[in-house]
């Protein structure tokens, strides 16, 4: 009877054991192809050794993604100032004040590196020890205002160049332009108004 005890006791530690493996327990079930491929199991970081998979090392890359997250919400308000600046300027180009041209393309240069390096903090950060994510939730909702917002930053910024190069559709490209640009600060907007009041 004793050895049947221990027999089930040695049954259970194994169990115990092959549920604790560090390579399945330390990451989320879900991860995006960016967080595979530089923080899962075979990604970047583990393959050239910057960052093994063990729990002490997760607990240093969780602290990291705070940090990174962190620097991502702020360069989100850095870039809604530089955005604001941007159109504020380029209204000015808009109405005919052509003087404003140097001023508006300065702010759309940074506020385009301002929001690169921003989406890069978010795209690049570790991933959570635990993803729960629910759809529809705030998380869900700024995602995909991400990919509005992303997709109007390139849309806007390849309007803007077309304007400036054009002779028959000026006008018409400059109004398209500015509603884009308009569309584009609204969505970045919302996206940090659904994380600030989660």
């Amino acid at each position: 009877m004793r050895l049947f005890f221990l027999l089930l006791f040695f049954l259970a530690l194994q169990n115990l054991h092959s549920q604790t493996d560090t390579s399945i327990a330390l990451l989320p079930n879900k991860m995006s192809i960016v967080e595979k491929s530089l923080w899962g199991k075979k990604g970047f970081f583990r393959i050239t050794g910057i960052a093994p998979l063990t729990p002490e090392a997760r607990e240093r890359e969780l602290k990291f993604r705070r940090i990174m997250l962190t620097m991502h919400q702020l360069g989100g308000f850095t870039t809604l100032g530089l955005m604001a600046l941007s159109g504020y300027y380029g209204k000015k180009v808009y109405d005919g004040k052509y003087e404003f041209v140097d001023k508006h393309r300065t702010f759309v240069r940074v506020t385009i590196a301002s929001y690169t390096l921003t989406a890069l903090l978010a795209l690049a950060s570790p991933p959570p020890l635990i993803r729960r994510e629910k759809s529809g939730g705030s998380i869900a909702i700024h995602k995909t205002l991400a990919w509005l917002h992303s997709t109007g930053m390139i849309a806007t910024a390849i309007l803007g160049r077309n304007t400036r190069y054009s002779t028959t559709d000026y006008n018409k490209l400059k109004k398209i332009h500015m509603g884009v640009a308009i569309a584009t600060f609204t969505s970045l907007a919302t996206s940090m108004v659904v994380i600030m009041l989660r």
